[in-house]
């Protein structure tokens, strides 16, 4: 009956666990199509255009405006603010030719245009995306003077056209553009009755972007309302289950205690009998190191047991035959025996009181596992 005690007590406290929480990954919701407004240093580009004009005055002799072509260029610099909408301020400039047989007159035109990206407003932001269509609008000045004048003859200028863009890289495009400059009557020298001159120009250059280049999704804060409202309420249920738990296990604790009290109480008595009681400690494969709690746990039972009485521990180590040489084994169920006393010893257990050895390795268990292990007893 006194043996059954003793054992009851070990088995009560090996019984005691330790809560474990496991952490999920979490993904914050966003809105569709919805994105943060990037800050003042993001999503800046600047590009550079090259192509030709072609000016059609309104008094051009009954010629064709493609008989009216030079050369161009364009350079500018804006901010997009958000994948579809952004702005830029550009110089377009070189030559316009009003006449065939006319001489080039010098040309320039700075203006500020609206950007809408078409392919973003439409078919949603995709950074990967390889063909962005994108029509703009604005206002500027233009101006234009001959080779053998100094004198400037400007004009408000309404432009407006559309650009395609071919992703490269991540801050690389290649764009083609083809652009309307609407300009007064009579901008090339020679007014008409009505109407106003117009430049069309057809222009391929580069556009780099540079700084931080795209955007991250808004997030969807009803969403993480709701999300977060759930995940409170599942903590508090488990909160409420480890306090349930926790009473429960603080309970077997002291019903374990008990025994062991009790156990101890009769081995005093049972002075000069031999005791069957033991318990296994498992070892992890080619390992010595005791690291599961519950094993320092069911230790802690034994080394109370015996450390205040007349018994002592006998402790034998053993290894896994199924795996290398009986010289290895054998040296691996001493360290795991060794392990097992100091750990004794710590918990409060004298030296004196404990009998070890190591077996070296064996087949006495199945699976192989069970048998790294070290097998610690009550003995007389």
């Amino acid at each position: 009956m006194k043996k059954f005690m003793i054992s009851l007590a070990i088995a009560s406290i090996a019984m005691v666990s330790f809560a474990q929480e496991t952490v999920s990954e979490v993904v914050v919701p966003t809105l569709k199509n919805q994105y943060i407004t990037n800050t003042f240093g993001s999503n800046w580009f600047m590009g550079v255009n090259g192509g030709v004009n072609l000016y059609n005055g309104v008094e051009t002799n009954g010629e064709s405006m493609f008989k009216h072509i030079s050369p161009a260029v364009q350079v500018y610099a804006g901010k997009w603010h958000t994948p579809g909408f952004g702005w830029r301020v550009a110089y377009n400039g070189v030559n316009i030719q009003a006449f065939e047989d006319a001489p080039h007159k010098t040309y320039l035109n700075f203006h500020f245009d609206a950007m809408f990206n078409l392919s973003n407003l439409i078919c949603g932001y995709n950074e990967e995306r390889v063909w962005n269509v994108i029509p703009y609008i604005g206002a500027g000045w233009g101006a234009r003077k001959e080779y053998d004048s100094s004198d400037l003859a400007g004009s408000l200028s309404l432009n407006t056209g559309i650009m395609n863009t071919f992703r490269i890289s991540k801050h690389w495009a290649i764009n083609f553009e083809l652009a309307a400059t609407v300009l007064r009557n009579g901008f090339n020298g020679c007014p008409g009755d009505s109407g106003h001159d117009v430049m069309f120009s057809a222009l391929a250059g580069v556009t780099y972007k540079f700084n931080k280049v795209g955007w991250e999704q808004a997030a969807d804060v009803d969403a993480i309302m709701a999300m977060n409202a759930a995940a409170l309420a599942e903590l508090n249920a488990q909160l409420q289950a480890k306090e349930a738990e926790n009473a429960g296990l603080k309970n077997q604790l002291a019903a374990a205690k008990a025994s062991l009290i009790q156990a101890q109480e009769a081995l005093k008595a049972e002075q000069g009998k031999v005791l069957s009681v033991s318990q296994s400690v498992f070892f992890a494969f080619d390992s010595s190191k005791i690291s599961s709690k519950k094993e320092i746990i069911n230790l802690q039972a034994l080394a109370d047991a015996v450390k205040n009485s007349h018994a002592r521990l006998s402790v034998v180590g053993y290894a896994d035959s199924a795996t290398g040489s009986a010289e290895y084994n054998f040296k691996l169920s001493e360290a795991r025996a060794l392990a097992v006393i100091d750990k004794l010893v710590e918990l409060g257990v004298p030296k004196d009181k404990i009998v070890a050895e190591g077996k070296g390795g064996v087949d006495t268990e199945k699976p192989a596992r069970l048998n790294r292990r070290v097998i610690v007893s009550i003995v007389e």
